[in-house]
């Protein structure tokens, strides 16, 4: 008997030890063996940067998507192929145990960040008509100078995306030399002219395009990064930073705070906006500049409104990332104390109730804020601004103001805060346009507010027409106003938005019950001054189609969306809901969605 075991031992012993020095090996591998450290690419963005966005790697995003319920409850319903499991599975081995090509490689372990160092903004005059050569014109007479109105704005961001390969030095500069051609025919077309640029800490190349020269893209590597730019400027400043000749936007407190208190460094993405970032966003919404110019990260040129928000905030930080199957957003306006403490005052915690509930819309949003005394916050808040700000900010602040009256025929000195209540709405029918929202402003006393009323409606010579809102009876009161502006009491509140806005979502709350019953609690904390729940199901129905696409799950129609199963998974997830609060150091909100801003993610994806 010894015998034998000794000679089972002797046969079996080897492929024994064998297996566990390959089980030994797997598990040093996967959880035993050191992990490079995360990069941190703000390293490498400039401290004047007006964006600065991070994110990790592609295996990583994949992984978060599918802990998300609403892709649960979908794959099944679009059919997704095996295949796509597959590359799931590939590349997490790839990331796992750093094997594969070099492509491969890449692909699996990059960490992404996208800076953006400047914007220019063009306007574009539409064609001028041609001359008129028609009966009793003069022929050939030149045609009249083209008007601002059919006129494009055309924004061009100058960003550079730096990607932390994980490859060494020699890997990265093969690779570029090999594939970044490639890039650049789809980028910019067939045949783009390619030339090298000297640099102290490496070789630049440039490819533009034949066709629009001023189409680019910049490229160079340093170690382990690859720099990618489209113009020569947002290359060289990212460059500097790294080389060391100019200062990085990592380790200024205003980001560190940002980062820190949304859980920038955990989450899958994080974002932050500077004032000038900021100034950049509102100049281009409003149209500016008039005939075009560059809004650069110059920090020794700051305009008016650069000065205006910067003396309100030290910047906007946002994360994004996937925890309990929902995505959950997380955001921080940083304000200066004098702000807080003007504004403290005047909030008050938002009452999410049944009765609140009612004016949410079947496709759209309701938000409600606890707000007291709204014209004295205001001024407390202009106030509190101009204190810390050169005279040319006190004045534009106290005409912003101004302004603000004017808008809702408010005239200068006129004491509404008695006449008005705390909790205010904002209801979004789902039109996904600014003027469609509707206000719904708290009163305490309807006749001390007519008179104002009245002069808002009738603003710019503008006429009022009575009317009613369908089989409710409703009193409508709708201006001729361009806008298309109308008012109407409901309970205790009054509210102001377009007539067709107010004419399709009043009269479904007049029932009592929303038409989609939140079947969730409202996300939020006791001293939340602000809770918002939406309907994200457009944003769903958008992403399906491109999830359909990107996972090759059949043709991405919109009849799809049609199918029962589909239309099964969409309709069981939950409404969007999240909260806004003040605290020492500004307003802190989260948001928690079945998608949130990863809709607009998939929908870059196409059927290409």
């Amino acid at each position: 008997m010894k015998a034998r075991t000794g000679s089972y031992l002797t046969r079996h012993g080897g492929w024994f030890a064998l297996g566990l020095a390959l089980v030994g090996m797997l598990l040093w591998m996967l959880w035993l063996r050191p992990q490079p450290a995360s990069p941190d690419l703000a390293r490498y963005s400039p401290r004047e940067a007006l964006v600065f966005i991070e994110a990790g790697s592609l295996p990583d995003g994949l992984r978060r998507l599918e802990e998300l319920s609403f892709w649960k409850d979908l794959k099944s319903a679009i059919g997704t192929p095996g295949q796509f499991e597959d590359v799931l599975h590939g590349g997490r081995l790839i990331e796992w145990f750093d094997i594969g090509p070099a492509e491969a490689r890449l692909l699996a372990r990059a960490r992404w960040g996208l800076i953006v160092t400047g914007i220019t903004a063009e306007v574009t005059p539409p064609p001028a008509a041609a001359p008129s050569d028609t009966p009793g014109s003069n022929p050939g007479k030149p045609a009249a100078p083209p008007s601002a109105e059919g006129a494009t704005l055309d924004v061009t961001p100058q960003l550079t995306l730096c990607l932390a390969t994980g490859l060494s030095g020699a890997e990265l500069t093969s690779l570029a030399q090999e594939r970044l051609p490639l890039v650049a025919r789809r980028l910019l077309g067939p045949d783009p002219q390619r030339s090298d640029h000297a640099d102290a800490g490496g070789q630049v190349l440039c490819f533009r395009s034949p066709a629009r020269p001023e189409a680019t893209l910049w490229a160079a590597t340093r170690g382990d990064l690859l720099f990618l730019a489209n113009h020569e400027a947002a290359l060289r400043a990212c460059l500097d930073v790294a080389d060391g000749r100019r200062p990085p936007l990592a380790g200024v407190p205003a980001f560190e705070d940002a980062r820190q208190t949304v859980q920038g460094q955990s989450s899958w993405l994080f974002a932050f906006i500077n004032p000038a970032g900021l100034e950049a966003a509102l100049r281009l919404r409003q149209g500016l500049p008039g005939a075009g110019g560059t809004i650069s990260a110059n920090g020794q040129e700051q305009s008016l409104l650069t000065a205006l928000l910067t003396g309100l905030s030290n910047g906007l930080g946002y994360s994004l990332d996937v925890q309990a199957g929902q995505v959950v957003e997380r955001y921080h306006l940083a304000l200066h104390p004098n702000i807080v403490a003007a504004l403290r005052p005047h909030l008050r915690p938002a009452l999410a109730t049944p009765r609140v509930e009612r004016f949410l819309p079947p496709t759209g949003g309701l938000t409600a804020v606890g707000l007291a005394q709204p014209l004295t916050a205001l001024d407390q808040v202009q106030l509190a601004l101009a204190a810390r700000s050169p005279a040319p900010v006190a004045f534009l602040s106290r005409e912003l103001v101004v302004g603000l009256r004017e808008r809702y025929g408010i005239r200068p000195q006129e004491a509404l805060d008695d006449f008005l209540g705390e909790q205010w709405l904002v209801v979004d029918p789902g039109r996904r346009t600014p003027t469609a929202l509707i206000l719904g402003v708290p009163v305490r006393d309807r006749t001390r507010l007519l008179p104002t009323l009245d002069r808002y409606l009738r603003a710019d010579g503008a006429s009022i027409a009575n009317l009613s809102l369908g089989a409710t009876g409703i009193p409508l009161a709708a201006s001729t106003h361009r806008d298309g502006r109308a008012a109407c009491f409901l309970d205790d509140w009054l509210f102001l938005g377009e007539r067709s806005a107010l004419e399709q979502t009043l009269p479904q709350a007049v029932d009592g019950a929303p038409p989609q019953p939140v079947r969730s609690t409202w996300h939020g904390t006791p001293d939340a001054f602000l809770h918002r729940v939406n309907q994200p199901r457009e944003d769903l129905e958008r992403a399906t189609l491109a999830l359909i696409a990107l996972t090759r799950a059949g043709e991405a129609t919109p009849s799809r969306l049609g199918e029962p199963a589909i239309r099964r998974a969409i309709e069981r997830q939950p409404p969007a809901t999240g909260y806004l609060q003040l605290r020492d150091d500004g307003c802190f909100g989260e948001m928690r969605s079945p998608l949130g801003n990863l809709a607009y993610l998939t929908s870059l994806f196409d059927s290409q």
